[in-house]
């Protein structure tokens, strides 16, 4: 499972911004300079990245064949 929380889209560079992708603790430390700068320079340098959805559990119906009457 991946914790990261804004992915590194590159394209320019913030000063003291990690120029990579940003965990939640490093995207809440930066995320206003962050936002600032992208209107700023108009430029979208990072991506939120949704977490990853929990695999679908099989039901038991589903995994027994269907019985003809």
């Amino acid at each position: 499972m991946s914790d990261i929380a804004l992915r590194y889209l590159g394209g320019a560079y913030i000063h003291g911004v990690p120029a990579r992708d940003l965990t939640a603790d490093e995207a809440a430390q930066h995320g206003a300079l962050i936002a600032d700068q992208e209107a700023v320079t108009g430029t979208k340098m990072y991506e939120p990245v949704q977490p990853a959805a929990a695999p679908a559990k099989a039901t038991k119906q589903a995994a027994q064949p269907a019985q003809e009457e």
